[in-house]
């Protein structure tokens, strides 16, 4: 996967990704790094499982429907990152590793046997959000603008457009 595969959708998202995580006490990168892992910010993806849009939530834990999530790319980022938050903050209690793993394989990340795969899938969550933020941390010392001039939004919390 590329680090920044769909550089103009995320751009396009922007404001919406801010917003969310400021809102779910997210970090921006976090929930990009989830999206490129989930869905490669394709928002009609649906998975075998049944998991839709952009932040893959199931439908059978959402209120809304598998259709709404890949039509309105807004309403799954925000769905995402509530989803996230909760597994975050209410099941991993902080341990961003098992919220990532919750995230993706529910109530089967804690103890002595946590899921291989959840805990893999946090794994890769975890690696690209450092390669974004390591790209940002680059990117802040560069004076370059962007053509869709969204760096702006991204750059007040310590990011850019990609």
């Amino acid at each position: 996967m590329s680090l920044f595969p769909r550089s103009a959708t995320i751009c396009k998202h922007a404001k919406t990704v801010v917003q969310a995580s400021e809102e779910n006490n997210l970090e921006p990168t976090l929930l990009i790094a989830l999206i490129g892992v989930e869905s490669n910010w394709k928002s009609t993806a649906v998975s075998k499982a049944r998991a839709c849009g952009l932040t893959q939530v199931m439908e059978k834990y959402s209120k809304h429907t598998c259709k709404q999530l890949t039509n309105n790319p807004k309403l799954s980022i925000k769905e995402g990152a509530k989803k996230l938050s909760f597994w975050l903050y209410k099941y991993g209690k902080g341990n961003i590793k098992v919220g990532l793993c919750g995230y993706n394989a529910g109530f089967r990340c804690k103890g002595k046997n946590p899921n291989k795969q959840g805990m893999s899938y946090a794994r890769k969550v975890l690696k690209y959000k450092k390669q974004l933020d390591e790209a940002i941390e680059k990117k802040k010392n560069e004076e370059a603008k962007n053509e869709q001039g969204c760096d702006r939004i991204f750059l007040r919390v310590g990011s850019f457009c990609f």
